[in-house]
């Protein structure tokens, strides 16, 4: 599982890269928790493009982390999920509790 953070103004973007599971909490806790810690970011993008893989576990994590957010008042977005993860995200219907953008 690879992660990246790019802030733009008061956008942060965490990118997501592999697979995100149940033992990627850590890095993505760290990742997302950065991005969450920074005054200036309004809105957090989780970029899906390059993910993989996500199971049962990293839904739990993202909307852990959108309670989290929330919080804070900051907005959280899925953007462009892969194929695979659109998938899935599209199953559980996500997109009632998240936004996700293409």
């Amino acid at each position: 599982m690879g992660f990246r953070m790019q802030v733009d103004h008061q956008c942060a973007t965490v990118f997501l890269e592999g697979r995100l599971a149940f033992g990627s909490y850590p890095d993505f806790r760290a990742a997302t928790m950065s991005a969450l810690d920074l005054p200036e970011v309004q809105v957090i993008h989780l970029d899906m493009s390059s993910l993989d893989y996500m199971d049962s576990s990293a839904l739990g994590m993202i909307l852990h982390f959108k309670q989290k957010a929330d919080l804070a008042k900051k907005t959280l977005a899925i953007i462009r999920p892969s194929p695979q993860v659109a998938t899935v995200l599209k199953v559980v219907n996500f997109d009632r509790l998240i936004s996700i953008l293409p």
